[in-house]
């Protein structure tokens, strides 16, 4: 399935039951994302996104702490693998002695591992976002919706972060250009279903036919990380659910989010009905259609 689901169910006998399934699009569209025929403007996606964070704050952030300790524990991981220890890069990073060509490469590719192997839990708490983007609650077990999609993903982090680091390693600017107009190609691969070349032609494009607003917001996102840093990292409580919901939006403008709503009515056999033409509908928001 490719897009967020509403599902709606009735208690008694499904068999006594009409389903309707009727599809909505909300946002943009891929084609006209490939045009620049969106609407983005950096002050309304910042004020949505601060108003979505806050009213999902609680349930939305435990998922994102799942997965910084996640991507954390793998950072750590091949650190020790590389290095023996993660001391050693830390040490030598903090105090700036011995900080060897060899130290540095295993720090870049722990880096780079830890990116693609979280994938999964990564595309996880962009769905749920994406669900904030609709107006859809979310549970931080949804998270785990990611591993539906650990293979394509993984691949296509794979390729997202070595063309990042090809770019950084061109020049810095260049990398971070790259971050930014390739971050929607993870979520066109889970929710388009197109392939990961295909996405990341089309989130490139896409950026590139909105780069000053799409700069101007990811800029305002940066000086938010710097500010979360310099408070201990206490800030980032805030600022990391903040981000995924500041993507989600972006997304959804650009390349829009279509929702299946399936109605359950009643048949004309079921006396149990209060009305002939009352739908009984239950929202299990548990269900990403994606």
């Amino acid at each position: 399935m490719s897009n967020v689901q509403y599902a709606y169910q009735n208690n008694d006998d499904m068999s006594m039951k009409e389903t309707i399934t009727k599809s909505f699009h909300v946002g943009g569209s891929i084609e006209k994302a490939m045009t620049g025929d969106v609407e983005l403007q950096p002050i309304a996606v910042l004020q949505e996104a601060f108003k979505i964070t806050a009213k999902n704050f609680t349930k939305f952030l435990p998922a994102v702490i799942c997965l910084f300790i996640a991507q954390i524990a793998l950072l750590l991981l091949s650190l020790k693998v590389q290095l023996g220890s993660p001391n050693v890069f830390f040490d030598a990073f903090i105090t700036g002695k011995g900080f060897t060509e060899e130290i540095l490469k295993a720090g870049f590719m722990a880096n780079f591992w830890s990116d693609v192997l979280i994938a999964p839990l990564y595309v996880g708490v962009s769905l749920m976002a994406l669900n904030h983007s609709v107006g859809l609650p979310t549970k931080a077990n949804q998270i785990v919706k990611g591993f539906s999609f650990t293979l394509v993903s993984i691949i296509t982090m794979l390729l997202i972060s070595s063309i990042q680091g090809i770019g950084s390693s061109i020049f810095p600017l260049v990398g971070l250009f790259l971050t930014m107009a390739l971050s929607m190609a993870i979520l066109l691969v889970c929710e388009k279903r197109v392939t990961p070349i295909k996405a990341i032609q089309y989130s490139f494009m896409a950026t590139v036919r909105k780069v000053m607003p799409m700069t101007a917001i990811y800029l305002v996102v940066m000086i938010l990380f710097f500010v979360s840093i310099a408070t201990a990292g206490i800030g980032l409580l805030w600022t990391l659910p903040f981000f995924f919901n500041v993507k989600a939006i972006i997304y959804r403008n650009m390349f829009g989010i279509t929702l299946q709503v399936t109605s359950v009515t009643p048949n004309e056999d079921d006396h149990n009905s209060k009305t002939d033409d009352k739908i009984n509908e239950s929202v299990n928001n548990d269900t990403f259609n994606a």
